[in-house]
């Protein structure tokens, strides 16, 4: 998949995140279903929690190439990506504390500002990478390993619907 193409598919699944989380009412948005679920604003913060680290990776790619270096193998599609994923995770996900919510938030229209603003910041630094760069510059993700920058765009993808889903359901 092109850059152009993941950064609009990105696009539109962060905004169904943020425009789904608007529609929740207040009373629920911080109820969980159950023991041991995630309300809509722990997902909404999960996902905060998971972005805003790519935010600052992709600000300085030279930085990734000299921490990392650069991939000595393609890029994975999509579904190879969401493969090697579900392999390591299975799916109901494995959740790391650095990315487990807080319950912080003050409000609902804060915690939905920051993610928005969040995403915002990361979509823009994504788009200013070259198609050779997004294959060349990798960078670790916590339980898959190194992924090319392509290819964590396409997980972020993926697990950014996964929560959308959850975000539905709820």
């Amino acid at each position: 998949m092109t850059q152009k193409k993941i950064i609009e598919k990105l696009y539109t699944a962060f905004a169904e995140v943020e425009n789904t989380a608007r529609l929740v009412p207040e009373a629920s948005f911080f109820q969980r279903p159950a023991a041991g679920k995630w309300s809509v604003a722990e997902n909404v913060e999960h996902l905060f929690l998971s972005v805003k680290p790519l935010a600052a990776l992709f600000a300085d790619p030279r930085s990734m190439q000299d921490r990392w270096g650069s991939s000595s193998r393609s890029s994975r599609t999509y579904d190879q990506m969401v493969a090697a994923y579900l392999e390591k995770v299975g799916n109901v996900g494995a959740g790391l504390p650095a990315y487990t919510p807080k319950n912080e938030a003050t409000s609902k229209p804060q915690l939905i500002e920051s993610l928005s603003a969040v995403n915002n910041k990361f979509l823009v630094r994504a788009s200013l990478f070259t198609e050779a760069e997004l294959d060349d510059y990798q960078v670790p993700h916590p339980i898959i390993g190194l992924l090319t920058c392509r290819e964590f765009l396409y997980f972020t993808h993926y697990h950014t619907m996964r929560h959308r889903d959850t975000i539905k359901k709820l």
